[in-house]
This record gives C-alpha cells, sequence and structure tokens, in this order.
C-alpha cells in the first residue's frame, strides 16, 4: 500500500506541473489555447494505448517489472521538458511521460485491491486516490515561488528527483508480484491466459460497456477542467498565476475529505453502487455553483474546495467499484480497459473540445455545457448495471 501510494503521489506531482504554466509554454512557443489543447489531447491518446499493453504485462509478469520502469521513464521525460526548447520534442516528451504515467493507474489500483482485507478494500483504495489530490498540493506549494523567483522550466526538473526514487520502490516490492508468468499455479486459462479478450466475453461484455462508459462519461467531466482550472481562474476571475495555483492546490488537498469519504460511507452506510451515483448527482450540482457564483479569492477558494469532496471523490469508489467487477487475474486488465484506457480518451478529447469552445462560448458557458451533463451519464451507466453488478470480493 505505501509503495503503491508513494508511485501514485510522486507521479501526479510531476504530471500537474503542465497545467500551472500552460500560459507561460503558450508565450514561449507563441501557441493559442487550441495547440495547448492538442498537446493534452495527444497525451491522452496515448494514455489509452499503452496503459492496456502494460496492464496486460502486468497481469502476466508482475508489478515488479513493470511500476518501477513507467515512474522512471515517465519522470525522466517530465525532467526533460524543462530542457527541450523545441516546441515538437516538447510536445513529445510531454504526451510520453502522460502516457507511461497513465500506466501506473491500474499497476497501482491492482496491487492495493488484491493485497487489501475484503473488508476494508474500498477504504484502502480512497486512500490510493488521495495520492492524485495530494499531488497537486505538493506540487503547487512548488510552483509558486519557483515561478516567482527562478523560471517555468525549472519546475519540470522535480523529474530528475523522482526518477532514481522510482527504482528503490520497485526494489522494495514484495518479490512474488511477478505475475502469473513467474508463477504459472496462478494460471486460469479462461482469463489470466487471454485477460483483455475475456472482458469481452458474454459473461463481462455488458459490464466492461456499462463500466467504460461511466468512467469514459465522469473523466469527461474532469478532463474538462483539470488542466485549465488555474487559467480560467486567471482569464475569469483575474487572479495572478500563483493565486491560482493556491486555490487549485490547496482544493485538490480538501477534496480528500471527499475520497476517504466516499469510501467511508459506501462502506458503512450505502451500497457502493448508490454511493457513486449520490457523488456524481452532488458533482454535477456543486461544480456548476463553483463556475459562476463565487466573486472573491476566500469565495473561490471555498467553492473549489467543497466541490471537489464529492467532485474528485467518486474516482476513489468508481476504481473499487471495477476493480471488484472481475475476477483478480484479469484486475490490472481491466482496471487498463474500463479505468485507464476510456479516462485516457475522455482526456484525450474533452480538452480540446474545451479549447474550440471556449473562444466563442466563454469558459463558464463551456464548462458548464460539458460537465453537468457527463455526470449524469456516468450516474445512469451506474444504475443500468443493476442485476448485471456481480462483485469478486472474495476471488
Amino acid at each position: 500500500m505505501a509503495i503503491a501510494f508513494a508511485a501514485w503521489l510522486l507521479t501526479n506531482v510531476d504530471q500537474s506541473l503542465f497545467g500551472y504554466v500552460i500560459p507561460q509554454i503558450q508565450t514561449e512557443f507563441g501557441l493559442g489555447l487550441e495547440g495547448i489543447g492538442y498537446i493534452i489531447s495527444l497525451s491522452f491518446v496515448a494514455g489509452m494505448i499503452l496503459p492496456v499493453g502494460i496492464g496486460v504485462l502486468t497481469d502476466r509478469f508482475g508489478a515488479r517489472l513493470t511500476l518501477p520502469l513507467c515512474l522512471f521513464v515517465s519522470a525522466v521525460l517530465v525532467g526533460m521538458q524543462g530542457l527541450l526548447t523545441g516546441l515538437y520534442a516538447f510536445a513529445l516528451a510531454r504526451i510520453l511521460s502522460f502516457a507511461f504515467s497513465a500506466a501506473l493507474s491500474p499497476i497501482t489500483n491492482s496491487i492495493v485491491v488484491t493485497a487489501a482485507p475484503v473488508k476494508w478494500r474500498a477504504i484502502w483504495v480512497a486512500v490510493l486516490q488521495c495520492a492524485y489530490p495530494l499531488g497537486w498540493l505538493v506540487s503547487a506549494m512548488v510552483v509558486a515561488p519557483l515561478i516567482e523567483h527562478i523560471s517555468w522550466r525549472s519546475l519540470f526538473f522535480v523529474g530528475f528527483i523522482i526518477a532514481p526514487i522510482a527504482l528503490i520502490l520497485g526494489y522494495l516490492l514484495p518479490k512474488d508480484m511477478f505475475g502469473v508468468a513467474a508463477a504459472p499455479s496462478r494460471r486460469v486459462e479462461s482469463t489470466t491466459a487471454r485477460p483483455f479478450a475475456a472482458l469481452f466475453a458474454p459473461e463481462f461484455r455488458k459490464r466492461t460497456a456499462l463500466l467504460s462508459l461511466a468512467f469514459f462519461s465522469y473523466s469527461g467531466a474532469v478532463a474538462s477542467t483539470a488542466f485549465y482550472l488555474p487559467t480560467f481562474l486567471h482569464e475569469v476571475r483575474g487572479y495572478s498565476l500563483p493565486d491560482a495555483a493556491i486555490i487549485v492546490g490547496s482544493g485538490y488537498g480538501i477534496s480528500v475529505i471527499g475520497y476517504l469519504g466516499s469510501a467511508l460511507v459506501s462502506t458503512y452506510l450505502l451500497p457502493l453502487r448508490t454511493t457513486i451515483v449520490l457523488w456524481n448527482v452532488l458533482a454535477a450540482l456543486l461544480v456548476t455553483i463553483m463556475i459562476w457564483l463565487p466573486t472573491s479569492f476566500w469565495q473561490d477558494f471555498l467553492a473549489f474546495a467543497v466541490m471537489g469532496i464529492f467532485y474528485f471523490g467518486t474516482a476513489a469508489i468508481l476504481i473499487t467499484y471495477v476493480l471488484e467487477s472481475f475476477p483478480d487475474d484479469m484486475r490490472t486488465t481491466a482496471a487498463a480497459v474500463c479505468g485507464t484506457a476510456c479516462v485516457s480518451t475522455a482526456m484525450a478529447l474533452f480538452p480540446t473540445i474545451v479549447a474550440i469552445l471556449v473562444p466563442s462560448l466563454g469558459w463558464q458557458v463551456t464548462f458548464t455545457a460539458i460537465i453537468t451533463p457527463c455526470l449524469v451519464i456516468s450516474a445512469l451507466a451506474i444504475l443500468s448495471l443493476k442485476g448485471t453488478d456481480q462483485l469478486f470480493r472474495d476471488s
């Protein structure tokens, strides 16, 4: 759990840096917002493809090989973004670094679900998901002083610090995490031998489709804001970039309450499926309030923090639901296909859609028109799983 948390925290620290310095990147390379949207979208196209392959490799050869590999390569490529002066080289480093970072999501979630006691599984996964907002919080604390006193490029050198840590984390993983190739006794021919094909077998087909839709729609909402919130606060509210970074980073930190809260509610008060639907609906309401109503720094700070509790907290229990919907010998592949690949597909499409619509509609109308419907569709997809949501909690 500690190793998976550290890996997911570190990769979110370095990947979040890009979002904080979009205005400087635009100035440096002479890019419009649409150009930034293309870079972000291509990052997620790569993040849609690579994690599926890494997921299959992890189910076969184990996380002890794939976790340090993905974290190391991603971190080095982030560091390179601080050195590369050509637009295409910089964009390529960004695209590939994100793809390897995205592959860590199914790896770390599968590690935790497999290791966690069944009763506490949702809570363990929620704790792991907290590494995402905490990564943004940590990077926000680094962003403000470095932008003000050094340069925006210096931010990316954090990747060179993280790279050697990746090798240490891989060494510390238990030696039995080598996958079924190293432990043939674990093999179940109908699934592990072909985990990708098994997802679309009659037994799992409808479940795979609905969970993929739920993740795609939810991620579409998040993708529409994830990298643009500092720019939104800068252009619409008029805050300086350091102040915008403080609002976003602190809001992410506070949203940890939502990650843990959703897990506790789904463990002790409501069924997991019901909690996901409730969190999605509340997020749709609160994000609309956050976009339109605040008129001061502290109102924005509070609105983003409260919204984030539900907006981001959904991710913690949604991935738990995916992982418990499939046997353990195909979980990493399922998490990669239903989770990471759908997240990356949404992230590839929606930032570009936002970038195209903002010049004509404005930030607020664009955000509202995209985010609320996406969250509602995600809730409806989960509701449609009734009668087909067999959970493999004891596998």
